[in-house]
Parts: structure tokens; sequence; C-alpha cells
């Protein structure tokens, strides 16, 4: 059974990917000066991990939503009014919710390609390598990822999901086995709020990690210090200014790993794809690392005994302040600001590292203290983030309350044109653009505001305008919009348009707005008159008789500009 070697299929990749991610980084000047921050404000902010002590408003209730899930709705809102921090935290970190499994959804008749190896409406999760295939399977398992953060049970499952992928990540393209994608997914799944050494050695010897970084070829002849090197700079250790390994650590910690490989039966049959450890492939000598791992030998095991040099090297890298507090940082630059000052280094980041090696690398601790401190609620905190395009594209879809896929055949079709306008914006789900995850969540010196430029803030204004206006195109021949009437008798007032302009700003931008951005968008819903009651009366008429279509036109025709008016904002981009 022959292998498969990362990027082996690119060549494939074109028939398949609808709209190619654009290079974000184009032109963008990556020096920086340690002491500049992108947003001065964040240099300001003393608080830490002390618990918040604070009144919590809606606008904390939103915040925290948006942060732990893809935007936030008036119902999850209102779910979490009254209760205490610690109850809504509790609840938040205790949902966990079975997915069901992608499903062949990509048979073309028309075109006679029909997958003889899966069935039409049965899952392919464990279906055997088919060249001519795995693209499509590929394309509907992204489709079956946005499904899931659509979906009526998404949680912050899906956002933790999110967070490893990023992390931790697989290219799909390059991998091009389907099944072995949905299995690193189901490990992301299975490990989001888990142990994080238990998480890293799940990865090691995953069967897509081992072809996305080569790790399956890496063996006592050929020595490949593909996985070795990235295990410490980018997963586990990282840059920081104490991170001391040397060269001489990757080395050796590629020797540990030789002899774990896929079983490449496994992939061109039906199954689970597998991997396992070869002991002939196993590199026997002593691995002698430096003093940054206090000079750490780890003797050299024949037989199966090989195995087990993994373990001692994982133990080896999380015994050291840097790997606790490498996870702390990347916790705090994904749920928290996208960069880290002096301040936070010293109140957040390392008391947070402490708590994380005090639980043995459990995740589930560190959340709960972060998600309740008084860091976390800051003002400058609130709206200190850039949305990714999946905040912003699913977040709206989310609140707008879209239609979602009426089946799991349907979902390829349904969600793919989602997928691609996101890849557009430079995030296409399953694919960052390197091993160290997408760029504006690690870039200084301008981090997330790489997500924005003079292309990707136009197709986000499209994507808005049209669940707004003309619908989301969802194929050629099938568009889709938001129900702006049903979605408006959900709000509080709706009557009232000074609150029903703040609830809607609440919910879907980022920072509070300024009187006179209230009164710009305002006057489109009194259609350019003074008094308020230009809006109270067409909406209680309308609401007195919903089924006269003039009344409902008015409305609408009021609502559409408005709304187009506050997401064209720039703290529309903002959470």
């Amino acid at each position: 059974m022959f292998p498969i070697r990362p990027g082996q299929y690119r060549h494939l990749q074109p028939q398949y990917q609808k709209v190619a991610p654009p290079d974000l980084t184009s032109g963008l000047d990556f020096s920086s000066d340690p002491e500049v921050y992108s947003n001065a404000r964040l240099k300001y902010i003393e608080a830490g991990l002390e618990p918040y002590s604070g009144e919590l408003t809606d606008a904390h209730l939103v915040h925290f939503l948006k942060r732990t899930r893809f935007g936030a709705t008036l119902e999850e809102l209102r779910g979490l009014r009254g209760k205490s921090l610690d109850i809504i935290i509790s609840g938040s970190l205790a949902s966990f919710t079975p997915f069901t499994e992608p499903v062949n959804n990509y048979n073309k008749v028309s075109e006679n390609k029909i997958d003889p190896d899966v069935p039409l409406g049965e899952t392919f999760v464990q279906a055997k390598f088919n060249q001519e295939f795995e693209g499509d399977r590929i394309v509907a398992l992204k489709a079956w990822m946005i499904g899931r953060i659509l979906g009526p049970s998404s949680g912050i499952q899906e956002k933790m999901v999110l967070f490893w992928w990023n992390f931790l990540p697989i290219k799909m393209w390059q991998v091009f086995v389907a099944k072995s994608c949905y299995r690193y997914i189901n490990m992301l799944h299975s490990n989001a709020l888990g142990n994080f050494k238990t998480m890293i050695r799940d990865l090691t010897i995953d069967p897509a990690m081992l072809v996305f970084l080569s790790g399956a070829f890496n063996n006592k002849e050929t020595p490949d210090e593909n996985f070795a090197r990235e295990l410490q700079e980018l997963f586990c250790i990282g840059k920081g200014k104490d991170a001391g390994y040397k060269e001489q650590d990757v080395q050796s910690a590629a020797r540990v790993l030789t002899g774990w490989t896929v079983n490449w039966e496994s992939i061109h049959s039906d199954g689970e794809p597998e991997s396992y450890f070869n002991p002939e492939m196993h590199h026997l000598g002593n691995k002698q690392f430096s003093s940054f791992y206090g000079n750490k030998v780890i003797t050299g095991k024949a037989g199966e005994e090989g195995a087990g040099e993994l373990d001692e090297m994982l133990d080896m890298i999380f015994a050291t302040n840097e790997s606790a507090k490498h996870l702390a940082r990347k916790l705090y630059t994904f749920f928290v600001a996208s960069e880290i000052t002096e301040l936070a280094e010293a109140n957040v980041i390392t008391p947070l590292a402490a708590i994380i090696r005090q639980n043995n690398y459990d995740i589930l601790p560190a959340l709960r203290v972060l998600f309740s401190s008084a860091h976390f609620y800051h003002p400058e905190i609130i709206g200190a983030l850039i949305k990714s395009p999946f905040d912003f594209i699913l977040g709206l879809w989310r609140n707008f309350d879209m239609p979602v896929a009426e089946s799991a055949m349907a979902e390829k079709d349904f969600y793919s044109a989602i997928l691609w306008d996101m890849s557009g914006m430079g995030m296409e789900a399953g694919d960052p653009p390197n091993v160290a995850g997408w760029t504006p969540y690690y870039q200084a010196p301008q981090y997330d505001k790489i997500w924005i430029n003079t292309h990707t803030i136009l197709k986000r204004a499209i994507g808005s305008d049209s669940m707004i206006f003309w619908g989301y195109w969802i194929s050629s021949s099938v568009n889709v919009e938001a129900d702006l009437l049903a979605y408006v008798k959900g709000f509080t007032v709706p009557e009232d348009p000074n609150l029903l302009i703040k609830e809607f700003a609440l919910i879907n931008l980022g920072l509070e707005l300024s009187q006179t951005q209230i009164d710009l968008a305002k006057k489109i819903l009194l259609n350019g008159q003074d008094q308020d009651y230009y809006w109270s009366g067409a909406w209680l008429t309308y609401m007195a008789s919903p089924n006269d279509q003039e009344s409902a036109t008015i409305v609408t025709n009021r609502l559409k500009p408005a709304f187009q008016l506050l997401l064209q904002m720039g703290e529309a981009q903002l959470m």
C-alpha cells in the first residue's frame, strides 16, 4: 500500500477549491518596536486574574458570548441575565454536544460522478482512499464543520475547535485523506476542554499530523526534523524570551519520534485511519537534550519499548515553565486580546501558567479563571478584537437566525457558498496558510488588523448586505435572506427606535455607539423626520395588521438601510 506524502495531490486542489484565500500579508511591514502596541490602550490595563466583582451588564454578557461562541443572539443574552458569573461559566464549559458524521452529499449524477465506495447519504469517515473523490469528501467535510457551528446546539466546543486548529493545525488540502482529516477533527473535539498533555500526545501520533508534518517518514535512516521542530517552536514551548531550546533539542526530539508512522493499509482500505510504532525504524541511540531541559538524556530503547521514549520526552517538555506560559499566551491572544503587554504578561500570563501547571495542564481550570477575571471584563478588553471571517459571517448568520441546511444531505450545497465567501476573506475552514495558523492570530505588529484590507472589508460589506437586502446566494438558483420582520419582533421594545438601535448594536457591534451614530441610524427609521413616533407608528401599524403587505414594506424598507448603516460602521468589525 503506497504512502501519501504532504502536498502530493496539491495539483488536484484547484478542481475543488472554488476560492483560494488571498495572501493577507502581502505588502505589510512586520518590523516591530516591542514598546509600540497595535492597540495602545491595552498598555495601561493593570487588572489581572482577580475575580471580576462589578455589575454584570448586558455588555459584559454579550462580550462573554462573542468570545466563547460565534456571535451572540438576544435569546442567548436573555438566557444569561440574572445568573451569577460562576453559573454562566460553569454552564458554558459543561456544554458538550455529540455530532453526527458527515455523509456522501457530493455525488453528481448529471456528471456521472458517483462515489463507488460510499453510498449516497452514508458516511465516508471510514472509506478507503480514493483519489477521484477525496477532494469532494474534503469539501463536504468543510461544509459539515460550518454546519456544526450554525447548528442549534453550537457552543464553546466549536470555538475551542477553532482555537486548537489555529494552535495545532493541519492543512486538509495537504493531507488529502478525508477520513484522516475527520479523525483529526474528532481528536480536537474530544480534547477541546480536556488535558493539553493528552492533546499533544494524541496530536503527535495522529495520522493526519503524521502526514502533514512528515512524521510518518521520520526514521533512523533519514531523520525528519519537521514535527520535532514545530512541537517545540509552535506547539509546546514557543518563541518567548525564555524559550531556550537549542537545535540539538530538535535533532534529539526527531530521533525520539522515529518509528511512529501511518498504517497505510488502513488508509487504502475501509476502516479508521491508524498509526503505529515500528521498532525497526526507531533510532536506538541515547538522545541528549540541552541545559534548557536540564541536560536530560533519554536512553535509547529497542523493540516496542522504544515507543515509551515519546512519553518520556513529553514529560520533559511539560516540566518546563515555558510550556505552561506558551499555552497561557495562546489562550490569551485568542480569547482576550491579540497582543500581550508587559502588564498582561505579569498579571495574567504568569499566574495563568501557574494555574495550568497546578492542574497538570487541564484546560478547564485555566479557562474558568480567565473568563471570571477582572482583566477579561475590563472596558478596554471589550471590543478589543477584530472579528475573524468566522466570527463576522457566522456570527451574523446566527444572530439573524438565517436558514440552515434541512438535512445532512443538503449541507454541502447549502454551506459551500459560506465556505468560499469566508475563504475570500482570508479564512478557509480547515486550511490555515501555514503550520503557525492564521496569520492575524500571531503576526506582530499588526495582529488582527491583518484581517481588514480594502479587499476583505468589501467582501464583508457584501456579505452583510446580501443577508439584509437581496439574499445570500447559496447556489446559482437559490438565495436566502434574513427575515427582518421576525427578527425585530424578538427585540425588547421594537417600536422604540432608540432602544431598537441600541439593542441591535449591542448584539452585532463591538463597542457602544455615540449619540451621533445612533441619530444617523434613527433618521433612517424615522424616514427623515424628527419625532420618534414616525417609526413607532409605522411599526405598531404593521403589528396591528401583520398580513398587510403595504405596512410590512414600509417597515422593511426602513430597517434594511438602517441595519446596513450600522453593520458598515467600524464597530461592526469588533468584538
